[in-house]
């Protein structure tokens, strides 16, 4: 079994290089710039952070796409010429609608049939 460098186990060679350098000799001055650091950051909502996030060009292609969507659908939805009594299956060719359910001799016809 090979072992895989990302494993869950601590890496007692990384933390430490890792409290060298963020710590440093005087943890107290790293605490006290990690608190000034929070402290000046200005609140900002979840919509704030996913502007910063989107280009305008991207949204405005994701819009633009969200409402050609939306029309051909529309104009598919109203193009097809549907009886309202008829029953339409979103299932493959083969499949029969029925209203109540095939005796037993169909369903082993039907079984028996693809042998």
């Amino acid at each position: 079994m090979t072992t895989s460098p990302f494993d869950n186990q601590r890496d007692e060679q990384l933390g430490r290089l890792l409290r060298e350098q963020l710590i440093g000799s005087a943890p107290e001055v790293f605490l006290r710039r990690l608190r000034r650091a929070v402290a000046e950051a200005e609140p900002r909502s979840e919509w704030d952070i996913l502007a910063g996030w989107a280009r305008p060009r991207v949204m405005a292609l994701a819009v633009a796409a969200g409402l050609l969507l939306w029309f051909g659908t529309w104009v598919a939805a109203g193009s097809s010429p549907r009886d309202p009594g008829v029953m339409v299956a979103s299932l493959p060719a083969h499949t029969v609608l029925s209203p109540q359910p095939p005796a037993v001799d169909e369903i082993m016809s039907a079984m028996m049939e693809r042998r």
